[in-house]
């Protein structure tokens, strides 16, 4: 039999492309802890993502959601970014105000075209506040110095403005969150077909659309499996929000659920490796 040497300098070479792929999807080190707060806006999502001297505001609620006030006590300087998931006003109304209060620094939104009086007074106020405006489109990485965010969703956009949905992983260290505004089954099938992005494993679950029966499909949960779901919404809302289907649904998938309208604002608490949950009720 031939023997097969390989020389030491192309041992080596390969070693370390394979150290750095493990590096690769490990992602980025973190120092320190950071908050995650999923904001009782009542019947709306509002999330702040505070990382120290960086935050992040994925949607704001409807105008009345007194989100731009709650950011008060975290913003140090500028906002760093600002994520519209899709025009419906009980995410994009609240952010009105929080861009006459607060120096933004870049702007995401699914790019839709939509005639309602929230989204037009949402780009006014946008394009007044000389920000960095981007449509976010699937595959696109949002950065903010050290933090980084994958768009998973949308691939394109139409009238179905929940399905227009832009859909976020975040991951800090070893502990992953999917944010996934009002994504519906849709759009979770897309993103499961996807050739160029994967569905990821994760602890943490944003429910779409408010716990509604309309998303949460049981081959997307089986993708994510999430130890923990938050869905958002407000107590006795008109909806019915969450559908029970869901809530079992996740049930059924061995997720910790926890929901606004019981929990008042909930808050994650992570150093990358654990995290331990707050809830204001």
């Amino acid at each position: 039999m031939k023997k097969i040497i390989i020389p030491l300098f192309l041992l080596f070479f390969a070693v370390v492309i394979a150290l750095s792929a493990v590096n690769y999807e490990k992602g980025p080190p973190v120092s320190g802890e950071i908050t995650v707060h999923f904001i009782d806006v009542g019947q709306g999502d509002a999330i702040l993502i505070n990382a120290g001297t960086i935050e992040i505001l994925i949607d704001g609620g409807d105008r009345s959601s007194g989100v731009a006030d709650y950011l008060d006590k975290y913003v140090d300087g500028n906002l760093e970014i600002i994520i519209a998931t899709h025009a419906h006003a009980d995410h994009i109304g609240g952010l009105i105000s929080v861009l006459e209060k607060f120096a933004v620094e870049q702007i995401w939104y699914d790019g839709y075209g939509y005639s309602s009086k929230a989204f037009t007074d949402f780009i006014s106020a946008c394009e007044e506040e000389g920000a960095d405006i981007n449509i976010a489109g699937r595959g696109d990485v949002i950065r903010a110095e050290e933090l980084s965010l994958k768009v998973l969703h949308p691939d394109t956009t139409s009238s179905d403005l929940n399905n227009n949905s832009i859909v976020i992983s975040f991951s800090y260290g070893e502990v992953d969150f999917l944010f996934t505004g009002d994504a519906e089954h849709e759009s979770e099938k897309s993103m499961l077909l996807s050739p160029i992005i994967s569905v990821p494993d994760i602890e943490i679950l944003k429910v779409g659309h408010h716990g509604s029966r309309t998303s949460s499909s049981l081959e997307f949960l089986s993708a994510l499996t999430p130890k923990v779901a938050i869905y958002m919404a407000k107590t006795g809302n008109s909806y019915g929000h969450p559908h029970e289907e869901t809530l079992d649904a996740l049930l059924d998938i061995g997720a910790q659920i926890y929901g606004t309208d019981i929990c008042g604002t909930i808050i994650i608490t992570t150093d990358g490796e654990t995290y331990n949950i707050r809830t204001e009720k």
